[in-house]
């Protein structure tokens, strides 16, 4: 392994970097760098240089910056940015000087994400604000004022009157008039959607008895109405069929998706392939064992982290679910990460090798991208990077360790059921992941987020097999 180090210069510019994760994951970020360059030697120049590369390569990872300011070197400059109509602010303000909506409809993005001019101000008419006021307060009235802002900005226009909400108005009123009702509703919940304005009530009864369908209930309960109404505010869209005829379903997206993911080259990865055909000494084994477990213990925590976000109970469910078999249901012995260990005490192993053990930049890279993408992204982009961008993949790539492994060193089968078990499991998990999802790809922007989850996750996974090619010499 190659050891690395750092001039006293580079050092102090690593140390004005906050103390703990930002500051791991900067070194990381640097020393990856250097190793890609055949560089053994962190001088100032070769950080400058890591930081400059970062900026142009390594799209939404956070990058290194001046750091006069006391912020993280690797903190990604961000923003935030109204889910109602687009407006984006450096500080979080106490309500959208746009569209009004308070501090907890703002969501953090990254600078790069936001468009190059923010949403224009619009002027309200006092007829039109008064008739705007007539629908219910919250969730139906903030979406009928985003709307309509829409239509107007796509227009042109700089103020909404009472002809701009009237055509919009009518185009609601247009695709309403052809609902009918399909299912059976209680009492309750009929008296809930008579309440909503007749314009718009027919698109949202399609909506919710669409959600029945996904659901395979047989009746429209209230309880049901609320979960359409925290999923509308938890993707801020709604009347998908109707404004969205010109999107991929969700189905033809994971379908297109599946196959990008298939092809990409962390899953066809030339290590992969050199480490099935077998040939590895005990020693390349150990090696590569000690580093994978680095990854393969935090792998809980990137489940942990999404499972809050899910707007929907059931959804959420599936994730513990998920998170449950990570903990080997609840059997200390069956947990993922004592499994791996029995792996690691098959090979000789103890726990001193592995307790403060330290693993290439890539593994470290790779944990800190998961982290990010799960802790501090959308959940969409988060489900995205450990549903599609692990889980679908992990029964291909793990064939091809397990292949290895049996192909290089005498090993029961019992020891690799770390391994073997993900070949299954991963399966089941993959479905899980991919249901949740199609209960919130509802439009282009869910669709990109998902997207570019499992793409991050998967360059990710593209430099942790660089790493281990070139640790291993192959």
């Amino acid at each position: 392994m190659i050891e690395i180090n750092w001039t006293e210069e580079a050092r102090k510019r690593l140390e004005r970097v906050p103390q703990g994760f930002m500051r791991s994951m900067s070194q990381s970020r640097i020393e990856s760098f250097a190793l890609d360059k055949g560089v053994n030697l962190i001088t100032l120049e070769v950080a400058e240089e890591a930081i400059g590369e970062a900026r142009k390569s390594m799209g939404g990872m956070p990058v290194l910056k001046d750091f006069n300011s006391g912020m993280g070197v690797m903190d990604t400059p961000r923003l935030y940015r109204c889910k109602l109509c687009g407006y984006t602010a450096e500080a979080l303000p106490e309500n959208c000087p746009v569209c009004g909506a308070g501090r907890d409809r703002f969501e953090i993005i990254e600078k790069r994400e936001a468009k190059t001019e923010q949403a224009a101000e619009l002027k309200w008419t006092n007829e039109a604000t008064d008739r705007l006021k007539k629908i219910p307060e919250g969730f139906m009235r903030d979406m009928t004022r985003w709307r309509i802002e829409k239509m107007a900005r796509d227009k042109g226009l700089s103020a909404v009157t009472l002809d701009v909400m009237q055509e919009k108005y009518d185009y609601w009123g247009q695709g309403s008039a052809k609902v009918q009702k399909r299912f059976p509703w209680t009492k309750e919940a009929d008296e809930k959607v008579e309440r909503i304005p007749s314009f718009v009530r027919g698109m949202i009864i399609k909506e919710i008895e669409g959600l029945a369908e996904k659901r395979g209930l047989k009746e429209v309960s209230p309880d049901l109405i609320e979960e359409a109404k925290r999923m509308w505010e938890g993707t801020m869209e709604f009347h998908s069929d109707l404004e969205r005829k010109e999107e991929k379903s969700g189905e033809d997206f994971l379908r297109l998706l599946k196959d990008e993911i298939f092809s990409h080259e962390a899953v066809n990865h030339p290590f992969l392939e050199r480490f099935s055909k077998g040939s590895l000494s005990e020693e390349q084994v150990r090696t590569f064992a000690l580093h994978y477990y680095q990854h393969a213990k935090m792998f809980s925590h990137y489940i942990a982290n999404i499972i809050p976000k899910i707007p929907h109970e059931w959804d959420r469910m599936a994730m513990v679910k998920n998170l449950i078999d990570e903990y080997g249901n609840l059997n200390p012995d069956k947990t993922h990460p004592a499994l791996f260990r029995k792996f690691l005490k098959a090979l000789g192993l103890e726990k001193k090798d592995w307790k403060k053990f330290k693993p290439i930049p890539e593994v470290t890279n790779f944990v800190d991208r998961l982290t990010m993408l799960t802790r501090y992204e959308p959940f969409l982009i988060g489900l995205g990077a450990v549903g599609p961008g692990v889980e679908w993949v992990i029964p291909t790539m793990f064939k091809k360790i397990v292949d290895g492994l049996k192909n290089s060193i005498s090993i029961k089968d019992d020891d690799m059921e770390y391994w073997t078990s993900h070949i299954v499991l991963d399966v089941e998990h993959g479905d899980a992941a991919t249901k949740i999802l199609t209960n919130y790809l509802h439009g282009k922007d869910s669709q990109d987020m998902t997207r570019t989850g499992a793409l991050k996750s998967l360059e990710a996974r593209k430099l942790l097999w660089d790493g281990f090619e070139r640790l291993l010499k192959f």
